[in-house]
C-alpha cells in the first residue's frame, strides 16, 4: 500500500504551452537571425540546458543555467547581442503557466486519502507563482533548488523520502520524463507512473506503470 504520491510539475501538472517557443522567437528576432527556426533553436538550447544541468561542478539556480545555454548558443552562432540580458525573456515566461485542466480535480481527490508532494527539477519561486496563480495547493513542494540537487540525482529522490517519513515501496512517482520521473525513482526502488501524454515510445526505460493523462491515476492508485 503507498502512503505517497509524488508528482513532477512541469509537463505533468502544469502545461509549459507556447512561452519559451515564443520567448525564442523574440529573442531570434532582436538578433535578427531571420534563418533560424525558433523550434530548432530552442530544441537545441532544451538539449544544451540538460547536459549543463548533468555537468556542473556545484549547484547552480537553473535561472543562471539559462544564462550560461544562451552564452554559449551566442557564441556557436556568432550573436553579438549580450545573452545576460536577452535570457530575461526566456526568464519572463516562467511563473505565468498554466494547470492542465485535469490537474486540480485529480490532486484535490487524492488529498483525501495520500501524502501529495510535487518533486520539480526547477527555481522554487516560479513554481510556487505558478501554483498561486493557478490555485492549486500542494501539502509539500521540493524543488531542485531547495534540494540542492537536479534530477536523476538519487540523493534528490531519497531526501523526498526521508522528509517525508516514508520508504521507497510506500511512494509513486509521476511525471512525463522517462529519465527523470522514471528512471532515476526507480533506482531507489519506488513506483513509477510515466504520464505520456504524447504517445511517445517507452525506449528501453519500462515504467510500473503508464498513463496519458492524470484522470487515469485514480485506477492505479487506490488498487496499489
Amino acid at each position: 500500500m503507498i502512503k505517497a504520491v509524488l508528482f513532477d510539475a512541469y509537463g505533468t501538472l502544469i502545461s509549459t504551452g507556447n512561452g519559451s517557443l515564443e520567448a525564442t522567437r523574440k529573442i531570434l528576432a532582436l538578433n535578427r537571425c531571420t534563418d533560424i527556426s525558433p523550434s530548432e533553436f530552442y530544441a537545441e538550447w532544451k538539449l544544451l540546458h540538460k547536459r549543463n544541468i548533468e555537468t556542473l561542478p556545484s549547484f547552480l539556480k537553473e535561472e543562471v543555467i539559462f544564462g550560461m545555454d544562451l552564452s554559449e548558443l551566442y557564441s556557436r552562432y556568432h550573436m553579438s547581442r549580450n545573452p545576460n540580458e536577452d535570457v530575461k525573456i526566456m526568464l519572463e515566461t516562467l511563473g505565468k503557466r498554466r494547470l492542465f485542466p485535469e490537474t486540480k480535480e485529480v490532486i484535490e481527490k487524492l488529498k483525501h486519502d495520500f501524502v501529495i508532494a510535487i518533486a520539480s527539477t526547477t527555481d522554487t519561486e516560479p513554481l510556487l507563482q505558478d501554483l498561486s496563480r493557478n490555485e492549486l495547493t500542494i501539502p509539500y513542494v521540493f524543488t531542485s533548488e531547495s534540494l540542492q540537487v537536479y534530477k536523476p540525482h538519487a540523493s534528490f529522490y531519497q531526501t523526498i523520502l526521508s522528509k517525508l517519513q516514508i520508504r521507497a515501496e510506500e511512494a509513486l512517482f509521476v511525471g512525463d520524463s522517462l529519465i527523470d520521473d522514471v528512471w532515476g525513482p526507480q533506482q531507489l526502488g519506488i513506483l513509477t507512473c510515466w504520464l505520456n501524454r504524447k504517445n511517445n515510445p517507452r525506449q528501453k526505460i519500462s515504467p510500473t506503470f503508464e498513463i496519458s493523462d492524470l484522470t487515469q491515476l485514480g485506477d492505479i492508485v487506490y488498487k496499489l
